[in-house]
């Protein structure tokens, strides 16, 4: 019997020895054909515009293709769900953000995926707030007006826009309305570009959206901003203050986006995937192009970036109970 204990002993050994040893093989030849990154927002979007600028430069420090793939949906849910059930094997990630990854957890009962459990952290690309914008025709011309006509009217009279329950632009407005004590009517849709068509053709009183989308549009004149969601002002749109500058001291709204794999990827790979993608945020031209677009480059990688992922969930969840946001 001890010779045949011995003998399974060995036999384990030499599998888990062949397992690790396949496993670095992998990781070594890693990657060796294209990378699609699922960002699950339309195109044009937030997150869309910030991985079409860094993804020409990660397939360069990969040595292959690097393909963005919108599906859009749900707050993220359909595309965040297409990548938790994928194969781990760094060949299908996630273009994640404050929505997929936190938010979603405190506004639906049933997510289709786990943000806790069924993604390894790679790299956050960016931090960015939002912009309050208006029709560039509102009578709107200040935070304080917004704030006076909520406050006349009747609740939900007032429209906004968003990219779902739970998107950053929701959270936004929801804190908004919380601190002014006001309450106006949201209306979701697929993603930013659709909700600022809506603004620009007055069918939406406002919105508040992410600057790299909106940003084109206020230098054009198309729309009107009002104020950032930010504590400090962004170079990206010089004169407009922030929320906490106009009325409202303790407003602060900053999100950030970032990359995914599916939970069960090779460490190896993940490493060098978190690696890679550090390099290329942090590349100077990279930072100044996210920078341009209203955003902070950031580039912390694997375990770094789960421990602030960790964090905002401790964070955001209390906040948004107090504000009234219940799953649905």
């Amino acid at each position: 019997m001890r010779g045949f204990s011995r003998a399974i002993t060995l036999r384990l050994l030499g599998a888990v020895t062949l397992a690790g040893a396949s496993a670095t093989c992998a990781a070594a030849s890693y990657p060796d054909h294209a990378i699609t990154i699922v960002v699950p927002y339309s195109a044009g979007g937030g997150v869309d515009t910030l991985l079409r600028v860094i993804s020409p430069l990660l397939s360069q420090k990969l040595g292959q293709p690097v393909v963005i793939e919108n599906r859009p949906g749900v707050s993220g849910m359909v595309g965040a769900a297409m990548v938790a059930r994928a194969k781990p094997d760094g060949y299908t990630l996630l273009a994640g953000n404050t929505t997929t990854n936190v938010s979603n957890l405190f506004v639906y009962k049933e997510l289709p995926y786990d943000p806790r459990k069924d993604f390894t952290p790679l790299a956050m690309v960016s931090r960015g707030p939002c912009v309050l914008v208006v029709p560039p025709d509102s009578k709107f011309n200040s935070v304080q007006d917004v704030i006076n006509e909520l406050k006349q009217a009747p609740p939900d009279s007032l429209t906004y826009g968003t990219s779902g329950n739970g998107s950053f632009q929701h959270m936004s407005a929801v804190l908004f309305s919380t601190m002014t004590q006001t309450q106006m009517r949201q209306i979701a849709y697929k993603g930013s570009p659709n909700v600022l068509t809506d603004v620009i053709g007055k069918r939406l009183d406002m919105a508040f959206e992410v600057i790299p989308v909106a940003e084109p549009l206020i230098k054009a004149g198309k729309i009107k901003a009002l104020a950032v969601t930010s504590r400090t002002a962004i170079p990206a749109l010089p004169g407009v203050k922030p929320i906490a500058e106009l009325g409202l001291p303790e407003f602060e709204m900053v999100a950030w986006k970032g990359i995914f794999a599916p939970a069960g990827t090779p460490d190896a790979v993940t490493r060098k995937l978190g690696a890679a993608l550090a390099e290329v945020i942090r590349t100077p031209e990279i930072s100044k192009r996210i920078e341009s677009l209203g955003e902070i480059a950031d580039g912390r990688a694997n375990a770094e970036f789960g421990q602030a992922v960790q964090a905002d969930i401790a964070y955001w969840g209390p906040i948004l109970a107090k504000a009234g946001v219940k799953p649905e």
